[in-house]
């Protein structure tokens, strides 16, 4: 359990964030974009669909790619580091919605981010 806990760690420091993996990376633009369109717009739900069915092929390769950076971790594990990392960034969009509001800079671009993982055919 302590191995996990460094390993949740050391997924979301900072640090971590500039050595991750392409497809990790992918995952976290795919959080962010997706929370932030969930709550500002008002999204087509084939647009929806098509976002939602990429968001799964990514997570699966995210997981996968967990896996084979830390062999000790069962799947259940990774899948609990995967759901808790997704839950802090869905709080942080939130906080920055609260503050900043869906009109924000910010939130525009995961928006616009969430139109081009829509459209993203892999």
């Amino acid at each position: 359990m302590k191995k996990f806990a460094m390993l949740l760690i050391l997924f979301f420091s900072a640090e971590a964030s500039a050595e991750e993996s392409d497809i990790l990376k992918i995952y976290e633009h795919f959080t962010l974009s997706g929370v932030a369109a969930e709550k500002c717009i008002n999204t087509k739900e084939e647009e929806l669909t098509s976002f939602l069915a990429n968001y799964q092929m990514v997570s699966v390769f995210a997981l996968t790619e967990l896996r084979n950076q830390n062999p000790d971790l069962s799947s259940d594990q990774a899948q609990a580091v995967l759901n808790i990392g997704g839950e802090k960034i869905e709080q942080l969009v939130y906080e920055m919605i609260e503050n900043d509001g869906c009109e924000s800079s910010k939130i525009q671009d995961l928006i616009k981010r969430f139109h081009m993982l829509a459209e993203w055919k892999p």
